[in-house]
């Protein structure tokens, strides 16, 4: 069980920070649209969004070869687990 535990653990820490890029995009893409808002006094919630879309798709076309490569490699070290946990070995 120490095993999977580790492997639980490792999992979680990969989604964060395969998921920090994109966060991170939409965070700084809302805090200037934001501060847009406000010098401009817009407050169209399309124009608020319109930025925050734009850069989470700029950062996942830019990450996902990066996102990719970790997950596969992740995914390569998790299948002979999975496999041995299935058949009883484990």
């Amino acid at each position: 069980m120490t095993a999977l535990a580790a492997l639980l653990r490792e999992g979680f820490v990969l989604a964060l920070l395969l998921v920090a890029p994109v966060l991170v995009a939409a965070v700084l893409a809302g805090i200037l649209s934001g501060l847009a808002a406000a010098f401009t006094q817009i407050q169209d919630p399309a124009v608020a969004l319109a930025p925050r879309v734009a850069a989470v798709a700029a950062a996942i076309a830019l990450f996902a070869p990066s996102i990719a490569h970790q997950l596969v490699a992740f995914s390569a070290r998790i299948w002979p687990l999975v496999t041995s946990l299935g058949s009883g070995s484990g």
